[in-house]
């Protein structure tokens, strides 16, 4: 199976933004304003790594190495 990081990364190749909400506390896809298909799928991901904060959520980012693509 597919680690998460590596589905976000390719979501990243594919043009997706991976954000933090501060109000959902969890990363979301800029896209999930429009199109919440995702949004699950996140909250999981979110929930399995704990990142639950901006400053983990930057510390997964680079970590995981979803900073450029």
């Amino acid at each position: 199976m597919t680690e998460d990081y590596e589905i976000l990364r390719e979501l990243k190749r594919e043009g997706e933004e991976i954000i933090f909400s501060v109000e959902k506390k969890r990363m979301m896809l800029l896209s999930e304003g429009w199109d919440s298909s995702r949004a699950k799928m996140m909250e999981t991901i979110s929930q399995k790594y704990g990142v639950d904060t901006r400053q983990k959520f930057q510390e997964f980012k680079e970590k995981y190495n979803l900073t450029d693509y």
